[in-house]
Order: structure tokens, then sequence, then C-alpha cells
């Protein structure tokens, strides 16, 4: 038995697939880590995302459940902080 859950990925994300909202059957005890590398993400690039599954923050160890809502984002740098204001 799998499980089904919805993706959807933040606008300017390397793209990984044609869409920006789709569905996905993983198998069951998946987590969300297994889930980000089966989307097509690389391993050095996850520890830059920030994922939300059903609106709530996620560490990557949680396990998904048929159903599930799962936003992708990215951590946005912030500017240079050293500028001279004079």
């Amino acid at each position: 038995m799998s499980i089904r859950v919805k993706v959807e990925l933040m606008p300017g994300l390397r793209p990984v697939r044609k869409e920006n909202v789709f569905e996905m059957e993983l198998p069951p005890e998946s987590n969300l880590k297994s889930m980000l590398l089966e989307v097509g993400f690389r391993e050095d690039e996850i520890e830059h995302l920030r994922v939300f599954v059903n609106e709530k923050l996620a560490s990557l160890n949680k396990e998904l459940k048929d159903g599930d809502n799962i936003w992708i984002g990215i951590v946005m740098g912030g500017g240079d902080d050293h500028q001279d204001l004079q």
C-alpha cells in the first residue's frame, strides 16, 4: 500500500519538475528527506530548503502520511550587513 501527497514548489527553486504543483505516490513510512530526493533535489541542496507539511515547518525525518500537503521553499539570504552608513 502506498501513500499519496500533494507537493507545491516555491517559484524560483531550481527546476526539478515541469510543474510547481503535483501529486506523488510514495512507499509507506516515507520521510520528508526521501521524498525530497525522489522529487529531484540533490543531497547538498536539501539543507537549504524549508519544508512545511500541512502548514507546519517540518524536520527531514518527519514521516509522511497519506493526504499530506507539502510546501517546499528555500532559505533566502539577506544583503550585505557591513555597508558603511554615513
